[in-house]
């Protein structure tokens, strides 16, 4: 049974498991798929900040790092506008063998109701667009509005 607070989302890419690893853990690679830039120190306990959208920057801690197989870090928003602080939700990305390169599993854990929609949306299109630049494509472009012009419900369930 999945955690009510967890994202889970899922998505194939023609590359074998190493290589998508690599597109977790270098910076130059991750901003390709997922931002404008990443400061990565891919090792337990070592951070985990990139540049979503200008001026907008995600950041943790990596608390996993199995190389071809699995990728562990926390997760939050520098700013404030969107209500995850740094370090208080969970990501998890386990690559598996896949007839047709790898299946990415990922799970976003530790999510407030409220937060959960957009965080859904942002892994099923940023997923897709690893996929794109693995296979040597041009992703497609991101809604790059700034987490303050997110509609927000004032209180959850509105």
């Amino acid at each position: 049974m999945t955690d009510p607070g967890t994202v889970v989302c899922e998505q194939v890419v023609a590359a074998p498991p190493t290589e998508v690893f690599r597109w977790f853990v270098d910076p130059d690679l991750l901003a390709r798929w997922i931002g404008v830039r990443a400061a990565l120190e891919p090792r337990p306990g070592g951070g985990f900040r990139f540049e979503i959208v200008d001026g907008e920057w995600c950041s943790g801690r990596y608390l996993e790092v199995v190389p071809g197989q699995r990728v562990v870090f926390t997760w939050g928003w520098d700013s404030g506008a969107i209500p995850v602080p740094p370090g208080s939700s969970t990501v998890e990305v386990d690559l598996e063998p896949h007839p047709d390169g790898t299946l990415v599993r990922l799970v976003h854990r530790d999510l407030a109701p409220e937060v959960r929609p957009l965080h859904a949306d942002g892994w099923s299109r940023f997923l897709p667009r690893l996929a794109e630049v693995v296979a040597g494509g041009d992703p497609v472009p991101y809604p790059t509005s700034l987490p303050e012009e997110v509609p927000w419900p004032s209180t959850p369930g509105q």
